[in-house]
């Protein structure tokens, strides 16, 4: 497999600084099989436009809309909250060793060195609060540092469980730190994570990558020997059907952090993560700029994940015979079984559509219920990066939409009348997006079922059922087809494996005659 800057940064750990006076270059090859060079993400001081990594951003309006673009769900991104950063020295160190606190703006994205903190009143019995605010009393949580306690009261705009970490932080002092009262001392790293539910992956996913984001402002380090903290005061466990996405990040186990109930503990270094619910921030309810495709900290953070999940892209594939012609994998996620009655959005014609595809013989089908309880979620990835064209009912297993290949196509059956979800996503990653459309015919509309049978949402679209025409569904699979089959990065590769192809089938006709 081809390792480009993305791959060798990670997996080798190689330490990506920019320096102005540093004029080597890492040399990768792009989507398009072109090979470039880059000296930075983006985000570094002195770092051009042309000395950027990754594929330049499409189809925007205007060039605000791209630069918009850029500041918004890009790169900019960090480099707005790296700004933000070292602006805010919240505590002020008085010597070498001593303690600090410096956040970006609204304490969103925080770093405290020589922490002490005091979890006596973490636990409440029978709390459901998952983030309870009333944590700490002044002197239970702070550092031998010098507060300003003027900057640090002016970042309260923003206080709320899942947009910033002021809550944990407002009661933060000048305090002895000294080893000698703490019950725990952490001399590794510690990463502090309030998580969102974490039984949808579009919602969990916004934590996975918030973590990637977080790392990046913290200067591209990716460091593995990390111990991630889960920051949840409830005294309930975590439901995480998606656990096995932190190895991409540590090699610990993730920690509950009322592990250290009624506990003193000492830490060397600890970082506050980006949030998932944040104010302009990434990516649930994020604004998009109209029209643009591809961000390159999107791509980078699908890019990092299936390699750290050792994921592997094994197409494109062939259609067996004398004069091999591509097979188009097309996955077809179901959701739940016919019938399950508590699961909505089913297609209910669902075979008829099935039948579509035996009209094209380069349409490979499968259809999947990504269920963690039937389908590991590394199978899931394994599944989905290796689609061609993905379909599915608005719903969070969308969001494996992040892992398709660059030349695939993200199908989107009908989005319910939340048109800008799983649309959004898919663009951010510079994936082709398509949804149901009538192509002018009102009898192609789509047709609901159990209207009304929901006893708290039956008025909304997201919880009935629908039936689609076969006729206007081949269409869209038809054009579907085309694009993936006229997409620049899927012809190279099918042209490379088809010449490997047939060097290892001469290659094994001499080895047969030579034995």
């Amino acid at each position: 497999m081809h390792c480009d800057l993305i791959c060798l940064f990670f997996i080798l750990n190689i330490k990506f600084v920019f320096s102005s006076n540093n004029s080597k270059l890492l040399v990768y090859q792009d989507e398009n099989g072109i090979l470039k060079r880059a000296k930075c993400w983006g985000y570094e001081s002195n770092c051009t436009l042309e000395e950027r990594y990754g594929i330049p951003t499409t189809d925007c309006l205007n060039e605000k809309f791209k630069q918009d673009f850029w500041k918004m769900v890009d790169f900019g991104y960090v480099e707005e909250r790296r700004k933000e950063f070292k602006e805010l020295l919240i505590c002020q160190p008085h010597e070498d060793q001593a303690s600090s606190l410096q956040c970006s703006k609204y304490t969103r994205y925080c770093v405290a060195r020589n922490l002490y903190v005091d979890f006596t009143n973490l636990m409440q019995a029978n709390n459901r609060d998952k983030f309870r605010e009333n944590i700490f009393k002044p002197g239970q949580i702070g550092g031998d540092c010098e507060v300003n306690e003027k900057m640090l009261e002016d970042q309260n705009e923003h206080k709320s469980a899942l947009q910033s970490w002021y809550a944990e932080l407002e009661t933060f002092t000048k305090v002895d730190y000294s080893h000698d009262r703490c019950d725990i001392v952490i001399n590794h790293p510690v990463i502090f994570m309030k998580m969102d539910f974490g039984g949808n992956m579009f919602h969990h996913f916004c934590d996975f990558f918030n973590l990637f984001v977080s790392l990046h402002v913290n200067g591209s380090s990716f460091n593995k020997d990390v111990q991630i903290v889960m920051w949840d005061t409830a005294s309930s466990n975590y439901y995480d059907p998606f656990s096995s996405s932190w190895k991409a990040f540590t090699s610990r186990p993730v920690t509950p952090l009322v592990d250290w109930d009624k506990k003193k503990v000492c830490f060397r270094e600890a970082y506050f993560s980006l949030l998932p619910r944040m104010r302009g921030g990434l990516y649930y309810n994020t604004y998009v700029p109209q029209n643009c495709v591809g961000s390159n900290l999107f791509r980078s953070f699908s890019k990092f994940f299936l390699q750290q999940m050792k994921v592997r892209q094994l197409g494109p594939v062939f259609v067996q015979g004398r004069n091999p012609k591509p097979k188009l994998r097309v996955t077809l996620l179901q959701r739940g079984t016919p019938d399950n009655d508590r699961v909505y959005r089913k297609i209910k014609n669902q075979r008829e559509l099935e039948k579509v595809f035996g009209e094209f013989e380069d349409l490979e089908l499968t259809v999947v219920e990504y269920d963690w309880r039937k389908m590991s979620f590394k199978d899931q990835l394994l599944m989905t990066h290796n689609s061609d064209i993905m379909i599915g009912m608005h719903g969070a297993g969308l969001t494996h939409f992040l892992f398709l290949p660059p030349w695939a196509v993200a199908f989107e059956l009908y989005n319910c009348g939340d048109k800008n979800c799983y649309y959004d996503l898919a663009r951010l990653g510079g994936i082709k997006y398509m949804t149901w459309s009538d192509g002018g015919n009102p009898k192609f509309e789509p047709k609901p079922s159990e209207k009304g049978k929901h006893h708290k949402y039956g008025s909304n679209p997201k919880f009935w059922n629908w039936a689609f025409n076969p006729k206007r569904f081949k269409e869209l699979v038809s054009e579907a087809r085309e694009y993936v089959l006229s997409h620049p990065v899927y012809k190279t590769l099918f042209s490379k494996n088809f010449a490997k192809r047939k060097v290892n089938s001469i290659l094994s006709v001499k080895n047969k005659i030579q034995h």
